[in-house]
């Protein structure tokens, strides 16, 4: 809850009635203590709160010294500022003392008792903040902070129907003193979020957004016209725009209320609050640990870590932060929701309930605990409980846009997507500044002609003028992988499971978040699966191995019942895929864990993928998680994986849930785990292209600093070779090679400088002896198995790709080195054998997977030609060769029916020659037993051309006559 004290104008130039009264006094001022004051105020303005003070203090002071001294109606109004430059820094009880103070000296003043009931207001006294205003409108009935507690105090009791009027009493004002309350900056902001607060409650649709936008344009803006210096103007605007997730026009108003005043406590959490909504977790700490280094006793900064951890997944230290908010304020309904959400996801529902019954003492209809409290659930995807709070809140508050967006969201996350229409539909109309209610209503309405296909355990929703092909083979592969998962976790989801294909990016981006821009192409909810149609991307992907990652998602997700954290559903996801390691993963192995660097741990892997530090920390926490399954498979046995998955299940931690599970601590578990990895790091090197560069004029230096350094002479004569100055490469190639003969770099340097005249025999003379064949240098025996191969010496070649394979048996380069070798050998099962490796290393390689399909094809192996065939089609579904092929391999394995639809679809994508299909179909008809279809599609083949050679041949062989 936004504490009114801190956020409120107290400036005294602002035109405040203190300000008229002081301001007239100000001639009976000493000199000294007038320009202290017009100091403090500068600091006070631009958030200097600490050395405000002390010139308040310095100017009360001098003030006082005779001859002359401050007036009365100076003295509160000093009071009234300093009070607030204490309470800007947590200072507090320091605050309300010296308003009480003031309010003594000035027995019928109004404003130091409302001030005073203001910022007990917000500390959850209150009773004693009702007392103050009460007096404070005997003494002027019509004072605005005495009024705006009264209101207030309405509404955090939830006496909506007298909160109304009481909002309402601000606007009629206005209209009855404008002149007068234009000329108060101070007057306006309490205007304004009366306004805010009675024009949501009442209005609607068009209606609703002019008031608001007279809000912002007539009130907020006016202020700053009146007071430049007046930060909370644009503060109260960014406010507006981020409840409408609207984190453009927000920042750009944040960004003028920091130019005035960059320390507002107030301006950096809600810098926070829109960091969160773009997900910039890291950022958004930033700015609630400064926030609470200038001010230790904010309750929004806590409440902002409280939601910044719980979406990194760190719950207890959550709490932490929920705990401190409550404390500050035991009656602050955005507090208590966080409280209750960390409660519930660290599986103590009691602590729950008991956060949810001290916001009922306080509220009986506690709408924004409710909204607060299903929005921290529904981040970490608990939607029953979700549900329940956002309908709670609804029926506290009917009509409020921001629990009824949550709702929608929520359910589009579980594919209810007819009930979030409504939803979306009703929130806009409360609140047209909403932009991810319009977002959403936009990609409901783009959705509204997709078309589902059904299959016994998936709906698969797509834009059937687009992708309906593309969803009838999703559909086929996803109940081909179905019992395989369900097995392999022992758990299989009800129903069907949704999985949604969006037609751009964009849309995808719109129906994930109700925002432009999700960096990824799959996302999974643990309800539904949205995709970008691959149709939509610049580079064709492997579509099953997306929706087989996100699959695993779904049945972990929901098997545990979303307890299972990120780090190890990511594991089991990326195991699934049955995918080699990545090269990049080896790299990044490499750098760090021989020296311990930037590794990650159970306690940190989970931000590698929610707030990475540097880019390669999302691709490490995917790597290391991949790595914790198989460390536990390896140290724990078989069934490590689901004993896991059931500790989740049961609700327990990480570190419970190991030591439940496999009978060691944490500790222990993490010290084998490093043990485990640096034993795979010993089976990986280093390649080449992955070398770190060294800029040429620092070889330069350092080869003048050690001329006779036999490895600085050898890279200074690569650099040279690769820049083609081969005249200038030879002398560094042959002092390095006299200062170490065999010198790997430098003999293959000199190698190079040989070929380029064409001596291959001078080359080789120099490469044999340079190979070492404990640990080959990679550019060495790659070019001499290169030049063996050019010899026809193919064994030899053969045997030094092997050579190369043994320290990185998945890379490419070898591996296609080998295919090479196999295919003169003409030995076909090990040339299949290597393509087959290459097609793993590269799950997108559409042009390899095409030659394993006609290659097994070829030799009569139907089943391995269909299997390829069919991943083919996982990359382009759209080339209709490619159905042509998968069609032939079906044909082979005597599957007529399914080569039937392969090729009439080959024909629908209109495939090149296609009376040749359509010979191809006629006979797959046939076979299938349609002799009617097969007898026509052979005569119209013929028709249009008598002479076709294989549809004559089919006609004589199925003695139909002769053309």
């Amino acid at each position: 809850m936004r504490r009114v004290v801190v956020a409120a104008v107290i400036v005294l130039w602002a035109g405040c009635s203190w300000t008229h009264e002081a301001c007239g006094q100000d001639a009976k001022r000493p000199a000294e203590a007038s320009a202290r004051l017009e100091k403090a105020r500068r600091l006070l303005a631009n958030g200097r709160y600490a050395e405000a003070v002390e010139e308040y203090t310095a100017a009360e002071a001098e003030g006082a010294k005779p001859p002359g001294g401050l007036s009365p109606a100076t003295r509160t109004a000093i009071a009234l500022d300093l009070a607030e430059c204490l309470a800007s820094q947590g200072e507090y009880t320091q605050a309300a003392e010296r308003l009480k103070k003031a309010a003594a000296d000035a027995p019928q003043a109004a404003e130091p008792r409302a001030r005073l009931a203001d910022l007990l207001l917000d500390r959850g006294a209150w009773d004693k903040a009702q007392t103050l205003m009460r007096e404070a409108e005997r003494l002027e009935p019509d004072n605005p902070r005495a009024r705006w507690v009264e209101a207030r105090l309405h509404e955090l009791r939830g006496e909506r129907e007298k909160a109304l009027p009481a909002w309402k009493w601000f606007i009629d004002r206005y209209n009855e003193k404008k002149p007068e309350i234009s000329g108060n900056a101070e007057t306006l902001l309490l205007v304004g979020q009366a306004a805010e607060r009675y024009y949501r409650a009442t209005a609607r649709g068009e209606e609703l957004g002019e008031a608001l936008n007279d809000v912002i344009n007539e009130i907020y803006e006016s202020a700053i016209r009146v007071d430049p210096n007046c930060w909370r103007a644009p503060w109260l605007e960014a406010r507006l725009f981020l409840s409408g997730t609207n984190e453009r026009a927000a920042t750009r108003e944040l960004a003028r209320a920091q130019q005035i005043n960059p320390l507002a406590p107030e301006v950096l959490v809600t810098l926070g609050e829109a960091d969160l909504q773009g997900y910039k977790l890291a950022a958004g700490r930033t700015k609630a640990e400064r926030a609470l280094e200038i001010n230790p006793h904010y309750a929004p900064a806590n409440v902002l870590l409280a939601d910044l951890n719980i979406s990194d997944e760190r719950f207890d230290d959550a709490d932490k932060a929920a705990r401190k908010a409550v404390a500050e304020n035991p009656r602050d309904e955005r507090a208590l929701a966080r409280l209750a959400a960390c409660r519930r996801l660290l599986v103590d529902p009691m602590g729950a309930e008991a956060a949810e019954l001290a916001a009922l003492a306080a509220n009986p209809r506690p709408a924004d605990f409710y909204y607060w409290l299903g929005e921290r659930l529904a981040d970490r995807r608990k939607y029953h409980s979700a549900e329940r709070a956002f309908l709670l809140g609804l029926a506290a508050q009917p009509g409020r846009a921001d629990a009824a967006i949550g709702l929608g969201m929520l359910y589009m996350q579980v594919g209810r997507e007819t009930e979030a229409r409504d939803l979306f539909d009703a929130a806009f109309e409360a609140d047209p500044f909403n932009v991810r209610a319009l977002n959403m209503m936009k990609v409901l309405k783009h959705m509204a002609s997709y078309t589902p296909i059904l299959s016994p355990h998936y709906s698969v929703l797509v834009d059937p003028a687009q992708d309906q092909l593309l969803g009838k083979y999703m559909s086929q592969y996803l109940e081909s992988i179905y019992p395989t998962l369900t097995k392999r976790f022992g758990y299989a989801p009800p129903g069907r499971t949704q999985i949604e294909i969006l037609i751009s990016h964009q849309w995808f981006s719109g129906r994930t978040v109700g925002l432009p821009f999700v960096p990824t192409v799959g996302a999974c909810t643990g309800r539904v699966v949205a995709l970008a149609s691959p149709r939509a991307t610049r580079v064709p992907f492997n579509w099953a191995r997306v929706l087989t990652h996100e699959l695993t998602h779904v049945i972990t997700l929901q098997q545990t019942d979303f307890n299972i954290p990120h780090w190890y559903t990511e594991a089991l996801a990326v195991e699934s895929e049955g995918y080699p390691r990545p090269q990049e993963w080896n790299r990044l192995l490499l750098e760090r864990v021989p020296a311990r660097s930037k590794l990650l741990n159970l306690d940190t892997v989970n931000l590698g993928f929610i707030r990475p530090k540097e880019p390669d920390d999302r691709q490490m926490a995917y790597c290391q998680s991949q790595l914790y399954a198989q460390y536990m498979l390896k140290r724990f046995g078989d069934r490590a994986l689901i004993d896991m998955l059931d500790a989740y299940r049961r609700g327990l931690t990480t570190d419970r849930a190991i030591a439940a599970c496999f009978g060691v601590d944490k500790p222990d578990f993490e010290k084998g785990y490093l043990a485990f990895l640096d034993q795979v790091v010993k089976t990986i090197r280093t390649r080449v292209s992955q070398e770190a560069p060294v800029k040429f004029s620092q070889l330069e230096r350092e080869v003048k600093e050690k001329p006779d350094d036999p490895d600085l002479n050898a890279k200074m004569a690569y650099e040279h070779y690769a820049r083609r100055d081969y005249k200038e490469a030879r002398p560094f190639a042959d002092k390095a090679l006299k200062l170490k003969p065999h010198h790997p770099l430098a003999s293959y340097v000199k190698a190079r400088l040989l070929l380029t005249i064409g001596d291959d025999t001078a080359a080789l003379q120099i490469l044999e002896p340079a190979l070492d064949r404990k640990r080959p240098n990679e550019r060495v025996v790659d070019l001499l198995a290169e030049l063996k191969m050019k010899a026809g010496a193919l064994d030899e070649a053969e045997r030094l790709y092997e050579l190369a394979r043994q320290d990185d048996p998945y890379h490419t380069k070898w591996i296609a080195g080998l295919a090479r070798v196999h295919l003169r050998q003409k030995k076909t099962a090990a040339f299949l054998n290597d393509l087959t490796m290459i097609a793993a290393n590269d799950a997108d390689d559409v042009s390899v997977r095409k030659a394993l399909a006609e290659r097994h094809l070829a030799m009569g192996h139907a089943a391995e030609s269909e299997k390829w065939g069919r991943e083919c089609l996982y990359i382009e579904v759209l080339d209709p060769t490619l159905h042509v092929i998968l069609a032939d391999a079906l044909t082979a394995g005597k599957k007529a029916a399914e080569a039937v639809e392969e090729y009439e679809t080959a024909i629908e994508l209109k495939v090149k020659r296609p009376n040749d299909v359509r010979v191809k179909l006629a006979k797959a008809l046939w076979d299938a037993g349609d002799r009617v279809r097969a007898r026509a599609t052979l005569e119209g083949v013929l028709k249009a051309d008598p002479d076709h050679p294989e549809g004559n041949k089919l006609k004589a062989e199925l003695g139909l006559g002769s053309a």
